[in-house]
């Protein structure tokens, strides 16, 4: 079998790789230069015409969302126990993940560039703010769910690996409107991460990834 996962820096395909490497899956990394538009370049819009990362692609067939490529690395894998083995406990993880996809990672992009959601003049901080009202709701969910556990299950699974990188997108905006060290229990979760192997190793990746691009610019 031949893993092709398609990454940039900082985005959100760090997820699939950090569920790779736990999962012990040999893949090669193929890196879009977002800064460049090379995620709207004419070859790669044939293999994902929503111009987003990830993209995995399994023996020459590309997957894509984030959702479903984090299933088919558990199913592929299940000696990693990448999802729970009770079928109830199972479809719980996937809403879960679908939640990251579609109830938090949907209000953090705003932050980066909210001019793509409003196109009235000086609109930019009221899209920042109610972005932000939004994700205050969904990290206080978070940090309820958190409370007493050290992972989401009992024990790792792909929704830690989704979440972490929704809190440390979270981070990187450095809000104005919200506080993000009142949620504790999200906070020590990010914590226990960083310390897994297959973050320390994607973080020193994506180091070596952006030092190249800044060479090449």
């Amino acid at each position: 079998m031949k893993l092709t996962l398609y990454y940039a820096p900082r985005a959100c395909s760090l997820v699939p790789y950090v569920t790779l490497t736990e999962a012990g899956a040999d893949f090669d990394v193929v890196r879009l230069d977002f800064s460049k538009g090379q995620q709207n370049a004419p070859e790669y819009l044939r293999l994902n015409p929503k111009h987003k990362v990830p993209v995995l692609v399994i023996d020459g067939e590309p997957l894509t969302e984030n959702v479903a490529i984090q299933i088919w690395i558990a199913r592929n894998f299940p000696q990693a126990k990448l999802l729970p083995s009770d079928p109830r406990q199972e479809f719980k993880a996937i809403s879960m993940m679908a939640w990251c996809a579609s109830g938090i990672h949907c209000w953090l992009t705003p932050n980066f560039k909210p001019s793509n959601y409003c196109d009235m003049p000086g609109s930019e901080e009221s899209v920042k703010r109610c972005s932000q009202k939004m994700l205050a709701e969904q990290f206080a969910i978070a940090d309820g769910l958190l409370a007493g556990r050290e992972w989401f299950f009992d024990h790792y699974t792909a929704v830690d690996a989704y979440f972490f990188w929704c809190w440390r997108r979270g981070l990187s905006f450095n809000f104005k409107y919200l506080d993000m060290t009142g949620f504790k229990n999200c906070s020590a979760h990010f914590e226990r991460m960083k310390g897994r192997p297959s973050v320390q190793k994607l973080t020193a990746f994506e180091a070596q990834v952006l030092q190249e691009f800044a060479q090449a610019a």
